[in-house]
């Protein structure tokens, strides 16, 4: 199956129109320009080993370190904090959808909520020890050379390393002192990012923010590219264009859709949409519905 290049909203993606269940990689990058705050409809496990600055999620700011393992679930914002960018950035990360879950854990085990609970109780941050992550590493490098392989026989081995993957991940979780808060974003940041993150289905101008926080539009445009990699109106509709996809998948009417997103009219929301995820919201949900059909399996 070839994998299509998605549009620049989403980011790096072997997930996209065309999807398969998961995506595996591990890599070192000399030289990146890291992306702007962005989420999937898949979870992601991230670990990072080297070259990293900062990593944002929601509001929350944490200092990266070797051997950290991020867990972001499904329509949660993340990103790489890298002001000045990145350089010799090692890292590895599996993408798995719900229905690549279901199939890792064989129908018997929620394995979504199990990681939706832990998450609730300790943050989204953990840690693996050297001899974890390494083998996490292997496992995830041999999926990544072997992913584009439709022989049944490779996608069971690809499943049998995954299901090895998330047992390093569940073991991580389950240590009583892995989790770590977040920090060290300028408090003014994190309070920006939290309020508009209440507020985005107003009307939301950045005149608006900056009056709130009792700062100049010009500070608060400066700093917040700095920690997201982009702008606040494109924040903004980045939130919405999110939550339209989540409605979208639920099943609720486009009409609806477009009211609850705070777009001010349904020809806006579907030129915004269409913009940023190079497909119309129909074509959106149809192809999500192809994707979780079993004979993609």
């Amino acid at each position: 199956m070839k994998r299509k290049e998605l549009p620049y909203f989403m980011g790096y993606s072997g997930m996209g129109e065309g999807r398969v269940d998961y995506d595996a990689f591990y890599g070192l990058t000399p030289q990146m320009v890291h992306w702007g705050s962005h989420c999937h409809d898949f979870y992601e496990f991230y670990i990072h080993f080297r070259g990293g600055y900062q990593m944002a999620y929601g509001n929350q700011f944490y200092d990266m370190e070797p051997y950290q393992l991020f867990i972001f679930p499904p329509f949660s914002m993340h990103s790489l904090v890298c002001p000045q960018g990145v350089t010799n950035y090692e890292r590895a990360f599996l993408y798995c959808s719900l229905d690549g879950l279901r199939r890792a854990s064989c129908g018997q085990i929620d394995l979504d909520y199990v990681f939706r609970a832990a998450l609730a109780d300790k943050g989204n941050m953990f840690y693996m020890n050297k001899e974890e992550a390494e083998e996490a590493r292997s496992c995830l490098h041999r999926i990544m050379e072997n992913q584009d392989n439709k022989q049944p026989e490779a996608q069971f081995e690809n499943y049998s390393l995954i299901v090895s993957f998330l047992n390093l991940v569940l073991r991580a979780v389950r240590r009583k002192d892995a989790s770590v808060p977040g920090f060290n974003a300028p408090n003014a940041i994190q309070q920006i990012i939290g309020y508009i993150n209440e507020h985005y289905r107003e009307p939301l101008r950045l005149k608006d923010i900056s009056d709130h926080f009792n700062i100049s539009q010009s500070a608060l445009s400066h700093d917040f590219v700095r920690y997201t990699n982009r702008g606040v109106y494109d924040y903004i509709l980045f939130r919405r264009v999110t939550l339209a996809r989540q409605l979208i998948l639920s099943g609720e009417p486009f009409g609806e859709v477009s009211e609850q997103c705070g777009f001010s009219d349904y020809s806006n929301f579907l030129r915004i949409f269409h913009k940023h995820m190079g497909m119309s919201p129909r074509e959106y949900r149809i192809a999500n519905q192809r994707s979780a059909s079993p004979a993609d399996a």
